[in-house]
């Protein structure tokens, strides 16, 4: 027999007519089962040649629970052709972005309504989630005028741990639904008596078992350890819910919430023209600052969050120390740094903050940085003063900018760790779910 036991790490059963598997995610049983039984903390499983038994850890009661049917394939969780699972997952995005947009409009109504009554949002998460809350909070702001906090989940405890209450909401975002800094801090919110909603990518998650509504962002399995087409599910997610905030408090036009909604509708046909016209470009580009030793990623309004995540997809998969700020602080201290070469990326949405942003870039020209520029079609002004850059189509609305700016970023890092000889898939020190505070 073999004994397995849950307290906090996540664990699962694969079920199929002659084997139970035991992981800690579903992918790495999804080719021989689409059976799964999730397992709950302070539960353990005794495996035997004749099946399973679930009981309770404390006093060894048995547990009854039917296997889930999962609906992600087999052909999911392999290349497929691709050379590696990373590139497989940024060529995925049209079609995942599209899953996206035809979720159940009930629950997210049902967030939406909790977030239009909430006193306080907290956006919570980490990594490339925290970069998804910090551009939703944008979104939050600029369509539907209610502020929202974007906090590291790994200092919610410390920062808000006193202060989070009954009237407080708590969106966590967790790709896997099993990020431990995550689900510490909705623990702590709990016992405060905050609301708990929840976006994830995997159905049957501890996020989902604790929060009062979930949605599920839609992607399939993600493989790669670094996330890609789970970030801008997850965008497209938080602007549905901006959109539908919007509509409840009647904040901006109805002409201007119709163009927003029918310029998402398109993120899928945007997306796939990005990866078709720009990945030979974005190529040129790697190769050309292989040899780099720190990037700068800057942006201006709901390109900071962009930035942020091109920022850590190049260190996590090419190991390159970079550096991201919103661009207006670059003469508060970083821009020290700058000497002839020095490469810095700008996300140059077409928006408000489009004329400052061509401020901050002549400041870093004028010091002898080599500008890389991710611009919009016909942004003749900025691709006259830029080293390099790659075009993504133009009239994109600010709030949905940073999911197809995304893609030149993801490109650019896969394609870093390649003329690097790295193994995108498998960066050193990092797992795909982390589940340890």
């Amino acid at each position: 027999k073999i004994i397995c036991a849950r307290n906090e790490s996540p664990l699962v059963l694969g079920i199929n007519e002659n084997a139970v598997y035991c992981a800690s995610d579903i992918p790495a049983f999804l080719p021989v089962t689409n059976k799964a039984v999730l397992i709950n903390d302070g539960e353990l499983v005794i495996l035997s040649p004749t099946g399973y038994e679930i009981r309770k850890i404390n006093d060894f009661s048995a547990v009854e629970r039917e296997p889930e049917i999962i609906d992600w394939t087999p052909e999911m969780a392999v290349k497929q052709g691709y050379s590696h699972f990373m590139i497989k997952e940024i060529h995925e995005q049209p079609a995942t972005l599209h899953n996206t947009l035809r979720m159940q409009e009930h629950y997210l109504d049902l967030i939406s309504t909790f977030l239009d009554r909430a006193t306080e949002v907290f956006l919570v998460a980490c990594g490339t989630s925290y970069h998804a809350c910090l551009a939703a909070s944008y979104m939050f702001s600029k369509l539907a005028f209610l502020p929202s906090y974007p906090v590291y989940a790994s200092e919610f405890m410390e920062q808000h741990g006193k202060s989070v209450n009954i009237d407080s909401t708590i969106l966590a975002v967790s790709q896997s639904g099993e990020t431990a800094d995550t689900l510490a801090a909705v623990t702590c919110a709990q016992q405060r008596a905050a609301t708990i909603l929840g976006l994830t990518n995997v159905i049957g998650s501890t996020l989902t078992r604790v929060s009062r509504v979930y949605v599920g962002q839609q992607s399939g399995p993600e493989i790669g350890v670094a996330a890609t087409k789970t970030f801008t599910s997850q965008l497209s997610v938080l602007a549905q819910l901006a959109l539908r905030l919007s509509k409840k408090r009647g904040k901006i036009s109805q002409d201007e919430m119709d163009y927003i909604a029918e310029r998402l509708e398109k993120l899928p046909d945007i997306v796939e023209t990005i990866i078709r016209t720009q990945e030979e470009k974005v190529k040129h580009i790697a190769k050309k600052y292989k040899d780099a030793k720190i990037f700068f990623f800057l942006g201006r309004g709901v390109s900071t969050a962009t930035a942020y995540e091109g920022r850590l997809k190049l260190m996590e998969i090419a190991y390159v120390p970079s550096i991201a700020f919103p661009a207006g602080e670059s003469k508060h201290g970083p821009i020290s740094l700058i000497e002839p070469g020095f490469p810095v990326v700008f996300i140059c949405a077409k928006d408000g903050t489009h004329k400052t942003l061509i401020g901050n870039i002549m400041e870093m020209k004028a010091r002898g940085a080599s500008v890389i520029a991710i611009v919009e079609e016909g942004d003749e002004e900025i691709k006259a003063v830029a080293d390099d850059y790659v075009e993504v189509p133009k009239g994109i609305p600010e709030v949905l900018s940073p999911i197809p700016f995304a893609i030149p970023l993801q490109l650019l890092a896969y394609y870093m760790a390649i003329e690097k000889g790295l193994n995108p898939d498998t960066p050193r020190n990092l797992a795909k779910s982390v589940t340890v505070k």
